[in-house]
């Protein structure tokens, strides 16, 4: 590499000071934020001490609670009747929080006492809701669950109980009494605060809640130790310092504290890692940092100008500059009771979609900005860490190659080459292709739809709003589908010697999948994830739907049978009863709505991950709702309920058999590997394992000593009291270990892809797990690459036999016996991949 100038070293370490300080800023501005909405229990301090305080005060409150009990003599016992309805780590957790809120700010004694009274009460409130109304009880809180506003939370559910007669109304004086004495005890047993009387006039003194001076220097010294942790972590403008042990990389000052090369706070495993040879893990690693890139100034043009003009499209993923508007309010709302629940109802849904698009409203301005800050450099750089699996994470947030369509479609290669011949102009044509949707078709006809739409596409590069603006705004990816745009463009204009320097990405075939295939030589799910050669690209996702749609229509066939077509159907057909879902109608309105690739394809693409029936549900939810927003009609409203809860719960174990049908063999893997992670956790051992390159895996997820604090506005709250235990976590192991296996072996074959692509002169690489990018000109060598590097790994090793061999290192003789023997393997011939066109396309 070359070496450096003083003047670009210099430009960096003012960046890097520019992200500590900016991280700086965020942390006392989220704080001052807090504070005004009168809850820093919240901020990192507040949590700090209200976890580590929660079991003294506890402890305090069960020692008041005996001696009232006994009839001693003792001050405000009027309390005790009161504390007494909940757990005494719930009072603890309640007043703590309370007095936290407004821990740094003078609070009057009587008012503080009310609000911590208060907090009590709702809680007593709403566990008398949900005894004696618990249907009504349960559509509360389905209403409140996601609400951000503590407030509007407090507010909906004290209505909604009031309604039923669920009244708690304490005199206010006994709630003065009651939050003076857990004010009292939180004094006494933590000396977190303390009563302050100042002497305002004559008959005229104040009693005030205030932080004691030790509180204060402990805030202070807190925050002055966090105030540098979070880092606003920036690209970098010269590459990224190269690892070449585990506390070496990533940025140049010693401003920003060191990154590990492996996100882990376990430094044990670090150094185990430094003892091992990993020259082909950091030479990996450090190919990608060393890829130059530079903000795409055609897309930020078109990206800013789309938000200043706060451009309405659901495609382009872009959320309203300003929150969305109330409905007007009925002119009987003040007398007619309908009309407000409707007109309340409808309120409710605009508040949570407003609370979900500011995060996105976030995300979007902040990767405008930074797009626009280093769109003045020539060249841009990403630092890159691992996890414990070895997969490789961009380390900036927001804008990296890593990021959702917009980011990607804003960053492009700095350094071209030209496109030279047709093969590579055909490379880049798959790429529109694939992006726009249209990734389903050979090869041939995805080219050829690019050459029928040349002029369209010619249009849109020349003006992105004019006639062609709802083509590309139609795209499945339209920010990366209008980069290729500019960048077709330009081939158009100037041919083969056009410098292309679009990053042109082949995508694996539901990847997690294709590694279970391959190591357990599966020929039908090795079939229906592309490891052999085909005409057309094989979709499993379709497949699934197929199968599933199969067994909707049984419902409504001529003879009606479905006995012996679904497993466990009396006991799914009480479980639909219960949630009164008639399967017949059901049935039918799946028929109206159809069931296809998109309904099935986060479930099935996450299974190799430890996706469950329950998840299953949730995906298949998050589609039908996407397909909603989109316009498709919904057939499944039913009265003011939308109906898709019930539509997914009924269509969920129907995609889980279809699944089952499709993908055999990952199920068996899956399943062996948790036998195995079974067996070590039972001997209080992590699962250990070393991938073929030479990186050391440790699944290691430990038990914690933990206080479960439940409560009703604020939900399950778990407090973490002391560190990690030494003991493992048993359940947590064993359901990890399939999806960490199958992530440490897409990470595997993506580092031996770089490395055999490095030694044959590749430079450009942009990756994210298995989607594989690179320019147009190498994309024939990137593929060869990839495919060579992935049969290499499942050839010249046998990945599940040595983690077998790594497991049975770590087992006792008596447990070794117990550990089953690798899975049989299948026929599937996996050098075939070098021969398959849709392995990554």
């Amino acid at each position: 590499m070359e070496t450096l100038s003083t003047t670009a070293l210099d430009r960096q370490i003012a960046l890097e000071e520019q992200m500590l300080m900016v991280g700086r800023e965020t942390f006392y501005r989220d704080i001052e934020k807090a504070k005004e909405r009168g809850e820093e229990a919240g901020t990192p301090y507040g949590m700090r001490l209200l976890k580590n305080l929660v079991l003294p005060v506890s402890d305090a409150l069960e020692a008041f609670i005996e001696k009232a009990r006994s009839g001693g003599a003792g001050r405000r016992h009027t309390a005790l009747k009161y504390v007494e309805m909940v757990e005494p780590e719930v009072a603890a957790y309640l007043a703590l929080k309370t007095v936290l809120d407004s821990i740094t700010r003078r609070e009057t004694l009587q008012r503080c006492a009310i609000r911590v009274a208060s907090a009590l009460q709702d809680e007593v409130r709403m566990r008398a809701f949900r005894e004696r109304h618990p249907e009504r009880f349960k559509v509360t809180m389905s209403k409140i669950e996601r609400a951000t506003s503590r407030r509007y939370k407090t507010t909906v559910a004290r209505l909604m109980a009031g309604r039923v007669g669920i009244d708690e109304d304490w005199p206010t004086s006994d709630k003065l009494h009651v939050g003076i004495k857990l004010i009292e005890v939180l004094r006494e047993a933590t000396g977190m605060v303390d009563i302050q009387r100042d002497t305002m006039g004559i008959n005229d003194t104040q009693v005030f809640v205030v932080a004691t001076e030790a509180t204060l220097q402990w805030i202070a010294d807190a925050n002055q130790r966090m105030e540098f942790l979070s880092p606003a972590f920036l690209p970098t403008i010269i590459p990224p310092k190269r690892w070449t042990t585990p506390f070496d990389g990533g940025y140049h000052s010693g401003l920003v504290q060191r990154l590990p090369f492996v996100k882990t706070r376990n430094r044990n495993y670090l150094e185990e890692l430094a003892g091992r040879d990993l020259s082909a893990v950091y030479a990996a690693v450090n190919a990608m940092q060393e890829t130059p890139w530079q903000v795409n100034r055609d897309v930020l043009r078109v990206l800013k100008e789309a938000w200043d003009r706060d451009l309405k499209s659901p495609k382009l993923k872009l959320p309203p500059r300003d929150p969305l508007d109330l409905p007007p309010k009925p002119a009987d709302i003040a007398t007619n009771e309908v009309s407000r629940k409707e007109w309340k109802k409808a309120a409710s849904l605009i508040h949570a979609a407003n609370a979900k698009l500011k995060s996105k409203r976030v995300q979007i301005r902040k990767i405008i900005e930074l797009a626009g800050q280093f769109s003045e450099y020539a060249e841009i750089y990403f630092p890159y860490q691992l996890d414990f699996r070895g997969r490789v994470y961009a380390v900036p947030m927001f804008l990296n190659p890593q990021g959702p369509d917009h980011a990607k479609a804003l960053l492009t290669f700095a350094r071209g080459k030209p496109i030279g011949d047709g093969v590579a102009a055909g490379w880049l044509a798959i790429h529109g292709a694939n992006v726009y949707g249209y990734d389903k078709a050979s090869l041939e006809d995805r080219i050829s739809w690019v050459e029928e739409r040349n002029a369209l596409i010619a249009s849109v590069a020349a003006d992105p709003w004019g006639e062609g603006f709802e083509f590309w705004t139609e795209a499945d990816k339209p920010w990366q589908f209008l980069a290729f745009c500019f960048e077709w463009a330009g081939f158009l204009r100037e041919g083969f010697d056009y410098v292309s320097t679009l990053p042109v990405a082949l995508d694996g075939s539901c990847n997690g999948l294709q590694h279970y295939s391959a190591a357990l030589r599966d020929p039908v799910g090795g079939a229906a994830v592309n490891l052999v050669p085909s005409g057309k690209p094989q979709d499993i996702y379709a497949r699934v739907a197929e199968v599933a749609l199969g067994l909707v229509t049984a419902f409504v066939c001529p003879n009606g049978s479905t006995t012996g077509t679904i497993p466990n159907l009396s006991r799914l057909r009480k479980t639909w009863a219960e949630h009164g879902i008639d399967e017949l109608d059901m049935a039918n309105r799946w028929l109206a709505f159809g069931i296809d690739r998109k309904v099935t394809k986060r479930a099935v693409m996450t299974l190799p991950y430890g996706s469950t029936q329950y998840s299953c549900r949730e995906f298949i939810e998050e589609a039908v709702r996407e397909k909603v927003e989109e316009g498709k009609p919904n057939p499944f409203a039913v009265g003011d309920s939308d109906g898709i809860f019930k539509a997914t719960l009924w269509l969920q174990p129907l995609v889980w058999q279809a699944i089952g049908e499709v993908v055999k063999a990952a199920r068996v893997g899956m399943d062996w590997l948790k036998e195995c992670a079974r067996l070590a956790a039972a001997e209080g051992l992590p699962v250990i394992w070393q991938t073929p390159d030479g990186f050391l895996v440790q699944q290691s997820y430990r038990n914690s000593s933990a206080r479960r604090i439940d409560t009703h506005l604020d939900g399950r709250v778990r407090l973490i009291i002391r560190e990690e235990l030494d003991t493992i976590d048993k359940r947590r192991q064993q359901q990890g270990v399939a999806p960490n296996w199958v992530h440490s072996m897409d990470a595997t074959a993506m580092r031996m892809f770089i490395n055999l692509a490095l030694t044959n002169g590749m430079q450009h690489f942009a990756l994210v797990h298995d989607s594989y990018g690179t320019v147009a000109a190498d994309v024939e060598l990137m593929g060869a690459c990839l495919r060579k590097a992935f049969v290499q790994l499942y050839t010249d090793c046998d990945p599940l036999a040595e983690f077998r061999v790594d497991i049975a290192g770590m087992l006792s003789d008596d447990a070794l016996g117990d550990l089953p023997e690798v899975p049989a393997k299948g026929t599937l011939d996996v050098s075939l991949v070098e021969e398959s066109d849709f392995f990554f396309a």
